[in-house]
């Protein structure tokens, strides 16, 4: 099936989605600010994030000249691909999905449950749920229709690239660190994980089940590098400057000095 564009359709356009959205994302923030000891914090990060990786799909489906069909896919994908989160930390209190749920499929779920695609054709729909539900896998499965691939790729690049920002400005901020946002990891000096390591070093995608320590999670950011798919992502990536501040952040120990180095090299930076 392939993706039919309405010629006077604006594919920026995409106003009402956004109403949507901001609505629906008010409404799960409000239920927590409704619970005794509840904290909204981490799911208004999550409202601010998904606007971020928008704009960012913006930015790439522009830089990489997309078709106007193909771009409102993207950028669809790209506004709803966290919208499982709310519900995900409503339930569980944690984003971390190997302790709650898929948080991509659960956002598939939701989106059909509202059914908040059914004015779109049915090749776009069709495509932007497929990379909803494959954006948050550690590498995505070959064979894919290009519309889907396309897509997951913009919203997995537009994703990283916000990851980043939310984690440099958490990590070099003046207060405490939030376990939500760090992943309930320790920031333990002098623990390390040499799977970790061994992923700079053979310029690979470290993964998250090997993480064992906030230092190790400043190195995984920064190889996503290596998993930039488009070449205006890889720019912005190096222009923003968030992965290197957070790499330049690790401590000048045995442990992370080669790996340290060697990931500053690639992305800019001083060692």
């Amino acid at each position: 099936m392939e993706l039919q564009h309405n010629s006077t359709l604006d594919i920026f356009d995409i106003k009402d989605h956004k109403n949507w959205f901001m609505a629906y994302a008010a409404e799960q923030c409000a239920k927590e600010e409704g619970r005794q000891h509840g904290d909204v914090a981490p799911m208004l990060l999550k409202l601010r994030h998904s606007h971020a990786v928008l704009e960012n799909a913006e930015r790439i489906v522009a830089g990489e000249r997309l078709s106007p069909a193909l771009g409102r896919v993207c950028l669809l994908a790209a506004l709803y691909h966290d919208i499982g989160r709310f519900e995900q930390y409503l339930r569980y209190h944690t984003f971390k999905d190997r302790q709650s749920c898929d948080h991509g499929s659960l956002g598939v779920r939701i989106l059909k449950r509202e059914h908040r695609l059914i004015d779109e054709e049915p090749a776009t729909r069709k495509a932007i749920l497929a990379a909803i539900g494959l954006h948050n896998r550690f590498a995505l499965p070959s064979g894919l229709p290009e519309a889907t691939a396309v897509a997951a790729h913009v919203v997995r690049d537009a994703d990283k690239l916000d990851i980043l920002r939310v984690m440099d400005e958490h990590l070099s901020g003046p207060g405490p660190y939030n376990p939500t946002v760090v992943l309930s990891l320790p920031d333990t000096p002098g623990l390390y994980s040499e799977t970790i390591l061994k992923a700079v070093s053979e310029n690979r995608v470290a993964a998250y089940a090997d993480l064992r320590s906030v230092n190790d999670f400043r190195l995984l950011l920064g190889t996503w590098f290596f998993d930039m798919h488009f070449t205006s992502s890889r720019y912005q990536f190096v222009e923003d400057g968030h992965a290197r501040n957070l790499v330049q952040g690790l401590p000048t120990d045995a442990a992370y000095d080669g790996a340290r180095q060697a990931m500053l090299e690639k992305i800019g930076g001083r060692s």
